[in-house]
């Protein structure tokens, strides 16, 4: 069974410095890589369910897009990888899934480096990963959270 690493991306700039990092973290470790996105749909779209329909299907398009671009960046960089998209309400379950079928030895993602009150009503993906997960999780922060006092 081959090393696996999962990068869970919700294609900001924080996941892209996350990315990063789990290219490195793959060539040191000869891991594979497995890129993904638990695709969360706004409430909103609930209450609109005649244009939910055409809304999901370009939101799961665009993010198959992306992650088939992260995918190939990886491969030029020598690393084997594969995508995986999913759909879920709570998105750290979704990472939590995915980390256990494909047997991952770590999880990478970004965090927003949110504290205080923030964190509590926001929440932290991040944060409930790193809790639950049975696994190395790796976190990088943003840059500008990283030079904040």
């Amino acid at each position: 069974m081959a090393n696996r690493i999962l990068f869970a991306t919700d294609f900001s700039e924080i996941s892209s410095n996350a990315f990063d990092e789990a290219i490195k973290l793959s060539k040191m470790l000869g891991a594979e890589l497995v890129i993904a996105n638990v695709l969360h749909y706004p409430p909103i779209l609930s209450d609109l369910r005649a244009q939910a329909e055409e809304v999901e299907t370009a939101m799961k398009q665009w993010c198959t897009h992306r992650l088939d671009q992260l995918a190939a960046n990886a491969r030029s960089a020598g690393i084997k990888a594969e995508t995986v998209l999913r759909e879920g309400a709570v998105v750290h379950s979704g990472i939590l899934a995915i980390a256990e079928e494909f047997g991952t030895i770590m999880i990478v993602l970004g965090t927003h480096g949110r504290t205080g009150l923030s964190k509590l009503v926001i929440g932290s993906v991040a944060a409930r990963v790193i809790t639950e997960a049975t696994c190395p999780v790796v976190t990088v922060r943003s840059k500008i959270a990283r030079r904040a006092p």
